[in-house]
């Protein structure tokens, strides 16, 4: 489960605590973070919140259903033909969309270069946006 807002978040491989890096590391500049150019990031990151706005929809209509019963999401990766589905409850979708900056993928799916895992369930990781990424996730994020 992914920790309430007021909580740490660790990665759940290392324990770490996991930062949201809005600066380029030392040594870093701007138009590079962490080794991706700011043009491909905000692509990657468009793709994401274009496969979160679906699932946006899919949550509308399960609240609508209502029920405890899993309904499937589609994988928000940045892969742009990606659609594999993911079996998530209404109330496990909606802890995930408490940050604008993560999204709900299919393990494996996830692109280190913009976003770690913080959380891993059976049927899905979360992952939380790094970066420009992270800066574009919370600019497009349908809730705010």
């Amino acid at each position: 489960m992914v920790p309430d807002s007021g909580q740490a978040i660790y990665n759940a491989r290392d324990g770490r605590s996991c930062r949201r890096r809005t600066q380029p590391p030392s040594g870093g500049t701007a138009a590079k973070v962490w080794g991706v150019d700011e043009n491909r990031q905000e692509r990657l990151a468009k793709n994401e919140s274009l496969f979160r706005t679906l699932n946006e929809n899919i949550g509308g209509i399960a609240s609508d259903l209502g029920g405890s019963e899993p309904f499937e999401f589609i994988c928000e990766c940045s892969t742009s033909g990606c659609y594999e589905r993911l079996s998530l409850t209404l109330p496990e979708y909606e802890m995930i969309r408490q940050d604008g900056t993560h999204f709900v993928l299919a393990d494996g799916h996830q692109d280190i270069e913009i976003e770690q895992v913080i959380a891993r369930y059976d049927q899905y990781v979360v992952v939380e946006k790094d970066g420009v990424a992270g800066l574009i996730a919370e600019d497009d994020d349908p809730r705010h």
